[in-house]
């Protein structure tokens, strides 16, 4: 089994118990803070496009990774909604798109974009860990910055691999085990984890602290981090997707922290993201 660093496996907290606590974060919208930051109060169509506007200048490799220009007509599931902003760009793209989160408030959110926007689609609650779609169901399954946090990151992915048809292709982002964030903030279960990825120790694995967890997910109401933060390599994620037959990986994304509080951040995305960016993104194909 890799060693994917996880609350979980280091504390035997059961299952039930981390859907219950990760329904109860994030039902405060993952980009909170964001829009409290612009000053959004409301979700009418021109606060939400000032919302989506932001995080994809933001993010523009996004568009890279995700691919809408090939989803008119498929169906496309999206787990992990947060603000909606993949979710309504899905949909505008002509998809049939479907929505899973485990907490009620972005299920609302999405639905809510959707029927103000005139969109086809729907958003239901529910775990992907016992994803409540039939197998073979999508062409496309797109989850960005949701499965580290289940609590089973090997489940989400068998999951999204059992619904997807024959042929079919996944976009999933986790957070990077070896980023520069982790290297400084954390160097010596870094290294640990370093060195049972790469020499073939017996995995070391620890409960990621609060103040951990709160570097990538902080809630605005109380600073929590979130409930459980998994942190995984590429070789890792290639190991969990042996059975798929296809399993592309690539780094991105740097923080306006450290030293670079003072680089461009374009710059810092482009030289220093694909060695040792914050997240890993993953091209699967079934």
């Amino acid at each position: 089994m890799p060693n994917v660093v996880s609350a979980a496996d280091a504390s035997g907290v059961d299952q039930a118990s981390i859907d219950k606590k990760n329904a109860e974060y994030w039902d405060e919208l993952c980009g909170s803070a964001l829009a409290k930051k612009l000053g959004i109060e409301d979700s009418s169509p021109a606060s939400l496009a000032r919302f989506d506007d932001w995080y994809l200048e933001y993010y523009p490799y996004l568009e890279t990774f995700v691919p809408f220009r090939s989803m008119s007509g498929k169906k496309v599931l999206e787990v992990g909604l947060g603000y909606g902003t993949l979710s309504q760009k899905i949909a505008e793209s002509g998809a049939d798109f479907s929505g899973l989160d485990i907490a009620a408030g972005p299920v609302h959110m999405v639905n809510h974009r959707l029927t103000q926007s005139g969109l086809r689609g729907r958003a239901v609650q529910g775990s992907m860990l016992q994803c409540p779609f039939p197998e073979n169901s999508f062409d496309y399954v797109i989850a960005i910055g949701c499965f580290h946090h289940t609590g089973n990151l090997q489940r989400s992915l068998e999951e999204a691999r059992r619904v997807l048809k024959p042929g079919g292709r996944a976009t999933v982002m986790v957070y990077y085990s070896y980023s520069y964030r982790r290297w400084v903030r954390q160097p010596d279960e870094t290294f640990r984890h370093f060195a049972s990825d790469k020499l073939g120790m017996k995995p070391l694995t620890k409960l990621t602290s609060e103040s951990e967890r709160a570097q990538y997910d902080k809630s605005i109401k109380d600073g929590r981090g979130a409930p459980e933060t998994a942190f995984t390599s590429a070789s890792e994620m290639k190991r969990l997707t042996r059975q798929w037959s296809s399993c592309k990986v690539h780094r991105r994304n740097i923080g306006k922290e450290w030293i670079f509080k003072t680089w461009d951040r374009n710059t810092a995305c482009r030289l220093v993201g694909p060695i040792a960016g914050l997240d890993i993104y993953c091209h699967l194909v079934k």
